[in-house]
């Protein structure tokens, strides 16, 4: 009986040892917002206010419409010379940083009614902070005047689920 016991506690002690140890990450919000017309990506206030910086070093843009999901655009610094992200700045989509590799060079046109899934993997200055990245999900649709808003789509939202917005 006493066999039972200590193999319990072990199992029980080693499921709470690794189910913290998987819950170390955590991935933030990304603010998308329209610049000239364009998705504009940057770290959310939310996110800002956490306290520590964030070091950019890399920007994916997928396409969450087609299955599998399909990466439309990315960008990587040059790791020395990374971008510090804050609510300030921001990376337009397409936007290529000195010393910056993209693929493709030349992005492609976003299409309307299509979500988009956009991550920024970043590097926190903080090594004890868990966060690994920020992302968000919006798409474009055509609004009255016949240019393109912009819509956050968020989990729960039809949009989530289908891939498409109207």
């Amino acid at each position: 009986m006493s066999r039972i016991c200590i193999g319990s506690l072990i199992a029980l002690g080693l499921s709470a040892w690794l189910g913290s140890a998987c819950a170390m990450s955590r991935i933030g919000e990304t603010e998308v917002r329209l610049q000239d017309g364009r998705p504009c990506f940057t770290i959310s206030e939310k996110e800002a206010k956490r306290g520590p910086s964030f070091l950019l070093q890399a920007v994916i843009l997928s396409d969450s419409s087609t299955k599998p999901v399909n990466t439309v655009w990315s960008m990587a610094p040059d790791l020395a010379s990374s971008m510090k992200m804050s609510t300030a700045n921001c990376i337009v989509y397409g936007q290529t940083l000195d010393g910056a590799t993209a693929s493709p060079a030349s992005a492609p046109v976003l299409q309307s009614g299509r979500v988009y899934r956009v991550y920024l993997n970043t590097r926190s200055s903080d090594p004890y902070d868990p966060t690994r990245g920020q992302d968000a999900s919006f798409c474009l649709v055509a609004d009255k005047t016949g240019g393109r808003r912009l819509v956050q789509v968020r989990y729960g939202m039809r949009a989530w689920d289908t891939g498409f917005c109207e």
